[in-house]
């Protein structure tokens, strides 16, 4: 028996806040849930979780829909409070009636809804309003089993979307202005800038990155001019802008400016101050330098017609020597032909390509479609392309040519017409460049993205999904522990055992999905040790068989001298059922299950499955499990492992299975690799790191642990009620002697005020000081007193790694089994 009595229902209700003060002062007896004493205990349980939760929730009880909430709901209901309490929720909300009365419908008959930023119109405070929420809708199991009410908890996202929308609009509009203008900018052909009062360069448009190869840098006029303008004219360009400064005039400059290549090119500069509107200052600079290299040339040219022709005729050769070296060495392949498909020009680039793909080498003078005619697919191809050059425009497209039996490479294509001087079309040329590599790298880089996204997706559902399974923890801890003590203490007739044992199943369920959630995540609590795997697998050969059934053939191979691997062996034989039972459904007319054992030893490097996972190099052991079933194709394989997703249909299938074995596989640091093929079957190898522990030292199952139970006193803490009123109970059932605590800062003061314990039981994760902490300063005052740690979460940040653990939710038996085993590790002798 506990030290205090356990407290009231009405208790209970005042520690809910002020709607647990206001369901407690009201007087129920006239309303169709009755006098409060009379409540039932689901109804009971169900209000006091909701008090107690600090996020908005609603009790909708019986066939009108009675409505329970708590102070979060409240202020969502607005000037609705405090008259919901306790009305029917088509009265209570009547603009939303019909919505409402489908959830009732929907929840009654045990199904649930869940609704993301749904839109209704609530009149809170007298007028109507459009408000964004997320509901989530799920059946409260009364004592008949039947659905009694509908729970709903609900996240009002009305301002969230509202500012997302405007954002997104603001931001839409700051983008398109930017874009606008650096698109005018970027398309002016001259260096447009703008430098601040001093001259410090403030902004440079694209053209200045083409033409110098440089980008944008705040540099001053003498910065400017050492970096870029011709040495002979960098001391006057400076002057010359000084100049303009001091006269509060316009600058114009000539000088030249170095290109990317390090050539010089003539460029005006001409800039015009802008002077702040109050003072007159100048504060800003707007220039643009124009390129006038070609004006200057042409009138240095204009000075030298005097030279001789014969020395203008040379240089001319040689410049046209020098066009035709360059067009002969370019791997760019160039050709030129007229309107009737005659060759007009080639370089040998497109000679030598012409003909390795086709078989041919054409010249100038040959007619392409006759070069081709023995081969009239290839001819064909050929007349296509080049007619989409003759349409009097430029044209480019990317399209694989060549003989199939030779190569057919992918080519970026460009078409240019030829005009005659009277502007008639006369011809067309190409320039061609082999773009294979290049879209083969493309491609690799969009697959490669594609991974990278899926494997960011599924990180993120991983982290919700493990926050998720810690808050399903503590809410299935009281539930199955009281259930479990039910059950155990054999209350009622048969029909009471029959409900409580279909309760206990339906919470051992949740259970499970918990557990498979934590595995998809990555944080389950493992116990790694070294297992025989050879064991484990033979010794579940009838769980098996009779799980896949008499249609399904089992056939196992277990490899000799197979070393042990480091795992988790419960978390392993539930990943063999799962897949065991995914290769059944897939075999809905028989077949035969292959189930294989063998060790691998991975070298440096060595990628895993089709996505190319790369484990350390070292020895492993790999399971594999191979149905003959119908298989997968690759839009189904590509999700196989997304959580939730599930070809079974609706109620056959969570939809975890895959994803709590490929959870698991990476957690033990192995991997998980999926192969099949539509009509043929699929495989699923899970491979394992080996252990090097001894053949005494493996272990099959979970550890022995002594079956005699213990007894003293004991100091619960725990900061949820629930929790901790059924842990005091299966403690008490133990013949444990409990002293509750309801926080760290409590169970302290208790022993600070001379409480002597044999036993500190604490939960992890409290406000203020957390489980952990409190062990450290309960063991400092009292070193002879042990601790065993409770937490409904997997991670071990923060968690001494000497303390015992219990996992939430438990039940009465192991609990006993998790004291037995820290009474045996600190040597404490058993009570008879």
């Amino acid at each position: 028996m506990s030290d205090r009595g356990a407290p009231t229902f009405a208790e209970l209700l005042g520690r809910g806040g002020g709607c647990g003060d206001l369901i407690a002062a009201r007087d129920w007896s006239g309303s169709v849930l009755g006098p409060i004493d009379g409540w039932p205990a689901s109804l009971r349980t169900a209000t006091l979780m909701l008090l107690h939760s600090p996020a908005p929730m609603v009790m909708l009880w019986g066939e009108d829909g009675i409505m329970l909430y708590n102070d979060a709901y409240s202020l969502f209901a607005g000037g609705r409070h405090p008259d919901l309490l306790g009305s029917p929720v088509r009265q209570g909300w009547p603009e939303v009636a019909d919505f409402n009365d489908h959830v009732m419908r929907v929840g009654l008959a045990g199904g649930t809804l869940r609704y993301r930023d749904q839109e209704l119109t609530l009149y809170r405070h007298g007028a109507p309003e459009q408000v964004l929420m997320n509901l989530d809708y799920s059946p409260v199991i009364d004592e008949s089993g039947r659905p009694g009410g509908v729970l709903c908890v609900l996240a009002e996202t009305t301002e969230r979307i509202a500012a997302e929308r405007r954002q997104k609009v603001a931001e839409g509009a700051l983008v398109e202005s930017e874009a606008r203008f650096r698109l005018m900018i970027d398309t002016v052909p001259q260096i447009v800038w703008i430098a601040d009062g001093e001259g410090r360069m403030e902004f440079l448009n694209q053209q200045f990155s083409i033409y110098t190869g440089e980008g944008f840098a705040a540099r001053t006029p003498g910065e400017m001019a050492g970096a870029f303008i011709h040495p002979d004219d960098g001391p006057q360009v400076v002057a010359a802008f000084q100049a303009a400064r001091d006269a509060s005039g316009p600058h114009v400059f000539e000088h030249r400016i170095k290109s990317a290549s390090g050539e010089y090119r003539w460029f005006l500069d001409r800039a015009n101050p802008y002077r702040d509107p109050d003072t007159g200052r100048i504060v800003r600079w707007f220039g643009v330098s124009v390129d006038i290299h070609d004006r200057k040339m042409a009138e240095d040219r204009l000075r030298e017609l005097n030279a001789t022709l014969e020395q203008r005729v040379a240089e001319r050769t040689a410049e046209r020597n020098i066009l035709a070296t360059l067009v002969e060495s370019t791997d760019i392949m160039m050709m030129a032909i007229d309107m009737d498909f005659t060759i007009l020009a080639l370089n040998a680039a497109n000679a030598d390509e012409f003909e390795r793909v086709f078989g041919t080498r054409p010249k100038a003078g040959d007619n392409m479609l006759e070069l081709l005619a023995d081969h009239p697919a290839n001819c064909d191809e050929v007349r296509r392309g080049w007619m989409r050059g003759m349409q009097g425009e430029r044209v480019t497209f990317i399209e694989q040519f060549g003989d199939p039996d030779r190569d057919r490479p992918s080519y970026e294509v460009i078409f240019h017409p030829l005009f005659d001087e009277q502007g008639r079309q006369n011809g067309v040329f190409q320039f061609v460049t082999d773009v294979t590599e290049r879209l083969r790298r493309d491609a690799q880089l969009v697959e490669t993205m594609g991974a990278l996204r899926q494997a960011q997706k599924m990180e993120a559902m991983g982290q919700l999904t493990g926050g998720v399974a810690h808050d399903f923890n503590n809410l299935l801890t009281p539930i199955v522990g009281t259930l479990d003590l039910l059950q155990n203490k054999g209350l009622g007739g048969a029909r009471e055992q029959r409900l409580i044992a279909g309760a206990a199943q339906s919470a051992e369920r949740a259970r499970t999905l918990v557990q498979r959630l934590l595995a998809f995540a990555r944080r389950q609590p493992l116990q790694l040790i070294a297992v025989d795997m050879g064991a484990l697998v033979a010794g579940m050969r009838d769980l098996v068989d009779s799980t896949t059934g008499p249609q399904i053939r089992v056939d196992i191979d277990i490899a000799p001298d197979l070393p042990p691997a480091n795992a988790d062996p419960n978390q392993v034989e539930m990943a063999l059922l799962n897949l065991a039972v995914n290769a059944r459904d897939a075999m809905p007319g028989g077949g035969t299950l292959h189930i294989t054992l063998a060790p691998e030893h991975l070298g440096e490097g060595q990628r895993i499955g089709s996505h190319g996972t790369v484990l350390p190099a070292g020895r492993y052991v790999r399971l594999s499990v191979a149905d003959t079933g119908s298989g997968m194709d690759a839009e189904t394989l590509a999700r196989a492992v997304e959580p939730f997703f599930s070809t079974k249909g609706i109620g056959k299938g969570t939809g975890l299975g895959l994803s709590m074995v490929h959870g698991l596989a990476s957690q033990l640091g192995g991997a998980l690799t999926i192969r099949s093929t539509p009509g043929a079957g699929t495989r699923v190898d899970l491979l394992l790191p080996s252990g090097t522990a001894a053949p005494d030292d493996m272990v099959l199952g979970e550890p022995r642990v002594a079956e005699r139970m213990r007894s003293g006193r004991v100091l619960l803490v725990d900061d949820e009620d629930l929790v901790r009123h059924s842990t005091a109970d299966m403690l008490l059932d133990l013949g444990y002697e409990v002293v509750e605590a309801a926080s760290a800062q409590e169970a302290l003061s208790i022993i600070e005020d001379g409480g002597h314990f044999d036993l500190l039981v604490t939960d992890h994760l409290m406000p203020g000081m957390t489980g952990t902490q409190l062990a450290a300063r309960v063991q400092a005052r009292r070193p002879d007193m042990a601790t065993l740690l409770v937490s409904g979460y997997a991670e071990t940040e923060g968690v001494a790694a000497h303390l015992a653990r219990l996992t939430k939710p438990f039940r009465k038996d192991e609990l006993a089994r998790s004291l037995t085993q820290l009474a045996a590790s600190r040597d404490i002798a058993p009570v008879d």
